[in-house]
């Protein structure tokens, strides 16, 4: 299965990790969209929160992608989170390191 890798604010890895947020938004610009024409559905998306060695992450799969012209962005249907990391899930926070 082809793998898509990105970046996210904290706020939203939350939403997505709890099962809250069901659809990512990108903006339809040229980076997204050679991306997207790379790949089609269900693909995983992997996206991480920071820079660290242990930052945050998730991958998700993506089920479905529309491209919402009008509002100027593709919407990237998020399906079953098939994997999580550096991520207390039940408390909605990073996992803390001792050191």
């Amino acid at each position: 299965m082809d793998r898509i890798t990105t970046t996210i604010k904290r706020e939203w890895l939350q939403e997505i990790a709890a099962g809250r947020k069901r659809v990512e938004f990108r903006e339809i610009k040229p980076y997204w969209i050679r991306r997207l024409s790379k790949t089609e559905p269900p693909f995983e998306l992997r996206l991480i929160n920071g820079m660290r060695s242990k930052a945050p992450e998730l991958t998700v799969i993506v089920q479905r992608v529309r491209k919402n012209s009008r509002a100027g962005i593709f919407e990237l249907h998020l399906g079953k989170v098939v994997e999580v990391r550096h991520w207390d899930v039940k408390g909605g926070r990073p996992l803390t390191t001792s050191g």
